[in-house]
């Protein structure tokens, strides 16, 4: 494994993974990399604090948008979520990952750069959303 993509919390200056899956896949990362390798690290402060219009707003936007261009929900998901700037892509050893931001874990802000990126989208492919 060459990527690591945890939730954790800050309890006692020290960042711990909130789930037991955490745990293990931080120890397998771990385990996997050799002494004094360099390792890059992003973290980024949650603030989950989206509401539940927006989420089903945006989830309709999704299913709409997918049924006119002729896409996967999922694929016009990360589509959205790229525009949006809730995406990060790293490569590694000549392979290219690509994190997307779960929706539920969005910020009001977030949330709102989503559905205005699946506004956008809808314009470039001539369909109207509101």
């Amino acid at each position: 494994m060459n990527h690591l993509y945890i939730k954790c919390i800050k309890e006692n200056n020290i960042l711990k993974p909130v789930s037991l899956a955490g745990l293990k896949q931080k120890e397998v990362f771990l385990s996997a990399i050799p002494d004094k390798a360099i390792v890059e690290c992003f973290y980024e402060v949650q603030h989950d604090d989206g509401t539940l219009p927006q989420l089903a707003k945006l989830h309709v936007m999704i299913k709409q948008l997918s049924t006119h261009i002729g896409e996967t929900a999922e694929n016009m998901k990360l589509l959205i979520k790229d525009r949006a700037g809730l995406c990060i892509a790293r490569e590694v050893a000549g392979k290219e990952y690509f994190l997307a931001k779960s929706f539920g874990d969005c910020s009001r802000d977030e949330l709102s750069l989503a559905i205005q990126a699946a506004i956008e989208i809808g314009q470039e492919v001539n369909f109207i959303l509101y």
